[in-house]
């Protein structure tokens, strides 16, 4: 009987290894019915190994909504901010396509392990307020972000004057319903179309082209 001998790895490696396996197992089984088992069974290791890093299935839960957050944060940190020069003019083609790259970046950082967030916003909202709480600190993220975007857009004179922080969160609303409806109904989630009907929304309204001013 042979013997398989467990290989080292640095801490990081360790516990980035016991999250990735935990996601496959969250993926086929879902939050509810996953356990610490099935976990250490996917990553081939004992219990003792996954308590070194986690004291249970829900520590779990907050490390892999922990990843995603700094996965956002990190995204925001890194892009470029807006500068508009004072005086130089800017068409709306340019704008179009400035805020498509700006949405499409940020729905790429959080959906960049699409399965298992889906399973994570549907198996495991509301347990204990957990994964509540994690949606609000990216929502807050993400909102001084748009709310530091808009303050330049408008000092440059292309977005019209508006309260930043209000504007802010009507904009991420439209958008973040979109997703979450899509996510709960278990349809096939299209970034390019949110993008596209977000910012064409948002910039031009819902009035036809054709409708006179």
């Amino acid at each position: 009987m042979s013997v398989r001998r467990r290989s080292y790895l640095p801490a990081d490696a360790r516990r980035a290894q016991l999250l990735d396996a935990a996601k496959r197992v969250l993926a086929r089984r879902g939050y509810p019915r996953s356990n610490i088992a099935d976990i250490c069974k996917e990553a081939g290791v004992a219990r003792g190994t996954i308590y070194q890093y986690f004291r249970n299935k829900r520590d779990v839960l907050i490390a892999l909504l922990d990843d995603l957050a700094a996965r956002v944060a990190k995204v925001l940190a890194e892009r470029p901010s807006v500068k508009i020069p004072r005086g130089t003019p800017v068409s709306a083609p340019i704008i179009v396509q400035f805020c498509r790259a700006r949405l499409r970046e940020m729905l790429a950082a959080l959906f960049a392990d699409e399965e298992t967030l889906r399973l994570l916003l549907r198996d495991a909202r509301g347990l204990d307020g957990v994964v509540d709480r994690a949606i609000e600190r990216i929502d807050g993220m993400i909102l001084r972000a748009m709310e530091a975007d808009i303050r330049t857009a408008q000092a440059g004179r292309v977005m019209r004057k508006a309260p930043p922080k209000l504007a802010a969160r009507y904009l991420l609303g439209g958008v973040e319903k979109m997703i979450l409806d899509t996510i709960a109904a278990d349809e096939p989630l299209d970034i390019a179309a949110i993008v596209d009907t977000a910012v064409s929304l948002q910039l031009f309204g819902i009035l036809h082209e054709e409708v006179s001013r």
